[in-house]
């Protein structure tokens, strides 16, 4: 491929942007060069290549196979003989068949695609360098260095017609020649760097460091400035190992500035002084970098592919934040509607599939999404190339100990860990609305049932029946005389008893009206607990996969914090847990349930005095424990009021149990409850006595015992199945058995004893 520059002028064309950086980036990174697979990436630029070949009329074929198929010979139904190569050379001998030599003309230059062309032609030969080269062994090193050298070479002359092209077309943009000088320096380096030559090295990559240095700081965009970070990154290994090999002991960093003076850097790349002048003579303002910001930590993203997931997750963030504050609309009426985009038959089908492309990228619909899964669908993105980056350069290292790899190791970490934490917040986030949203709803529910009800129940008493009219006068007859004096008496009703029947039989109606009434509005309840129970252990488990975080775990507040909401959260899941079994007559459960709630609560105050200075991580997601709040005072006062409905049940229970474990739901509840508490019988019996004792002393006692208890209470830390019993003085272990037998003794002990009859005898005498 040849580039006629000379003697030709280029055609009036606009501006033409030519990314070289951008596209080089995203056809490595696509196509196999993250796994460092040559062979693949040779394929692909050999498929584009002849692509934009074919498409420019630039292929390597006699001119008339290209203007149309030559007409096929007759048929011949005689069968050939088989050919060997020899015989299909003579045959194709004087037919045309051979090598024409194109080139790309400077008046034949519109677009970009020649400048494609020329830089995918060289990226195939140096894919091909590499993968001759990882080919060698012992025996054939000679042999293959020859060849990998052969196609380096041919990959520098591709990389010099692409600039000599662009230099010749004035209207491709200063951006785009200078990454194109950087290209042929890259690319330079890297052949004196496999060539063994120490001092080339070193001279050609601090040239094109500091070029691609000059490129970020006038680059437009944050993104811009990423790209010419990531090809910073691959020159620092060739200047360290070009120092070192020349046994340089300072510093391989100022060792390159003192290396790239202006004479070294216009003599290895010709022009150089000039695109570096245009640069800062044109240099906007300094892009704002993208930092991670998380307390005192700030995270910079020089990864590309990393900043286009963490600014799309920005961006998306952007869009809930004003969703959360904006007021919530009265009626439907007032909601904003959102457009449905319309797919076509494939599109539907490839959504259902769950296919990812570029169909689904462009058009995704997003008027069925809510704010929250928008944001969780870019973060969880985020965090899988986070991962992924974190992954290949743990690989590197292994491979080839480098500073760069571990600094940019250092910083990929930080990064997937943030992105983590904003995830699971997020997640949190939304299973509290989604919580909040379901109790709204069926307190909705049950107001307009409980309206229905009192509609229903509410009709007018004989009694309150209006009093007749009274009759107009007929025509023709006198006026009834006013009585002077009232009637002395009045007249009783009759004794039949119809009324009093009537209205008892309306009392038992309405009695059992709202008997049914209240059996829907329990069945109603019992109804949402799995969901409830489900939210809320996700957000337990959201919030122990915070707490495992390196980031979290070097800042005690912040970890502190997290575990009293993980305890809040666990108290509510308990107070809810309660109430279902109260409703399935399983009262010594409930009662352990709340046992455990209460030990959460003090846990979270516990936890909650060591958060200082967390106020920040505090508004991340509800709920909001410092500053005065009274969260954990709510939660304490809801249990204590499912206390009081469960002794009231005790004090009213008839023995009635529902089968719990019949039903799905009911095997749900008893799994979440059993993660968090254990239902050994004797602890069923001994929380019920427990209640009933309290009963039978009284309110006022059974707040005096509680005080007492209170201050000799000595604080639990097991998570897991706690024992409601205190533990005996000695250090033997509890044994629910051995309680109850000393219970009994005691109670034996404490009995006053019988006299025998001799004495009562004895007694009555006297």
């Amino acid at each position: 491929m040849d580039v006629a520059v000379e003697g030709r002028q280029a055609p009036p064309t606009g501006t033409l942007e030519f990314p070289l950086l951008q596209l080089i980036v995203e056809a490595r990174n696509e196509h196999g060069m993250r796994q460092q697979d040559w062979s693949r990436y040779r394929r692909y630029c050999s498929t584009k290549t002849q692509r934009v070949r074919s498409a420019l009329h630039l292929t390597h074929a006699p001119e008339r196979e290209k203007t149309g198929k030559a007409a096929k010979g007759p048929r011949r139904n005689k069968r050939r003989a088989a050919m060997t190569p020899e015989m299909k050379s003579a045959a194709n001998k004087g037919r045309g068949h051979q090598f024409v030599r194109r080139e790309i003309a400077l008046d034949q230059v519109h677009d970009t695609r020649p400048l494609e062309l020329l830089l995918f032609e060289a990226e195939h030969s140096w894919a091909s360098a590499e993968e001759i080269w990882s080919q060698h062994t012992d025996e054939n090193r000679a042999v293959y260095r020859r060849h990998s050298l052969s196609r380096a070479r041919r990959a520098v002359r591709h990389a010099e017609q692409l600039r000599e092209l662009v230099d010749a077309l004035p209207a491709v943009t200063l951006p785009g020649r200078a990454q194109t000088l950087a290209y042929v320096g890259l690319v330079r380096g890297a052949l004196h760097f496999i060539q063994g030559r120490s001092e080339e090295t070193l001279r050609v990559a601090a040239v094109t460091r500091q070029l691609l240095t000059s490129i970020a700081e006038s680059s437009p965009t944050s993104r811009d400035e990423a790209l010419a970070s990531s090809f910073l990154d691959t020159l620092d290994a060739q200047i360290r190992f070009a120092a070192y090999s020349l046994n340089e002991t300072d510093d391989p960093y100022a060792l390159a500035d003192r290396t790239a003076t202006p004479d070294v850097c216009e003599e290895v790349l010709p022009g150089f002084a000039e695109l570096v002048q245009q640069l800062r003579s044109g240099r906007q303002a300094a892009p704002k970098p993208l930092e991670l910001h998380w307390r005192s930590q700030t995270v910079p993203v020089h990864t590309v592919e990393l900043y286009d997931v963490v600014t799309r997750a920005q961006d998306e963030e952007a869009v809930l934040t004003r969703f959360v504050q904006a007021p919530t609309s009265s009626t439907p009426s007032e909601r904003p509607k959102s457009q449905r985009t319309r797919l076509t038959h494939a599109e539907r089908n490839a959504k259902r599939r769950g296919g990812a492309g570029r169909v689904r990228a462009r058009r995704t619909n997003h008027a069925e999404w809510d704010p929250f899964d928008r944001v969780l669908s870019a973060l969880t993105d985020a965090e899988a190339t986070a991962r992924e980056l974190v992954d290949e350069n743990a690989q590197a290292l292994a491979k080839t100990h480098s500073t760069r790899y571990e600094a940019g190791g250092v910083h990929l970490r930080r990064a997937h860990e943030w992105l983590t934490y904003r995830l699971l917040s997020v997640r949190i986030a939304r299973n509290v609305r989604l919580l909040h949203d379901v109790q709204l709803r069926a307190q909705k529910r049950e107001a307009r049932a409980q309206s229905l009800q009192q509609a229903r129940s509410v009709r007018p008493q004989p009694s309150q029946a209006a009093a007749p009219s009274q009759k107009r006068p007929q025509p023709g007859s006198r006026a009834k005389r006013v009585r002077a004096e009232p009637k002395a008496f009045r007249r009783r009703p009759g004794r039949s008893g119809t009324h009093r029947l009537a209205s008892e039989r309306r009392a038992q109606r309405t009695l059992r009206a709202q008997r049914a009434a209240e059996g829907q509005a329990e069945r109603r309840r019992l109804r949402l607990v799995p969901g409830l129970a489900k939210l809320l252990d996700g957000i337990d488990s959201s919030l122990l996969a915070i707490g495992g975080l390196v980031m979290i775990e070097g800042e005690p507040d912040v970890s502190n914090l997290l575990e009293a909401k993980r305890f809040f959260y666990c108290a509510a899941l308990m107070e809810y847990l309660a109430q279902a079994f109260v409703q399935h007559g399983l009262l010594g459960e409930a009662l352990i349930l709340l046992q455990r709630g209460d030990l959460y609560i003090r846990q979270a105050e516990q936890s909650l005095e060591l958060a200082d200075g967390a106020e920040d991580e505090d508004t991340t997601f509800p709920p909001q424990l410092l500053g005065g709040s009274d969260a954990l005072a709510q939660r304490a006062q809801g249990l204590e009021q499912a206390r009081t409905e469960v002794y009231s049940a005790i004090a009213h229970h008839h023995g009635a149990v529902a089968s719990m474990r019949a039903s799905k739901s009911g095997q749900t509840l008893y799994f979440h409850a059993q993660r968090h508490v254990s239902f050994d019988a004797a602890l069923v019996e001994h929380a019920l006595q427990e209640a009933q004792a309290q009963l039978a002393r009284g309110p006022a006692d059974a707040s005096a015992d509680d005080a007492m208890d209170t201050d000799d209470m000595e604080p639990m830390f097991n998570d897991r199945a706690p024992d409601p019993m205190p533990m005996s003085s000695d250090s033997a272990p509890f044994d629910p058995a051995n309680a109850l037998a000393e219970e009994e003794e005691r109670r034996a002990e404490e009995a006053p004893r019988s006299r025998g009859w001799f004495s009562g005898w004895f007694s009555r005498g006297t």
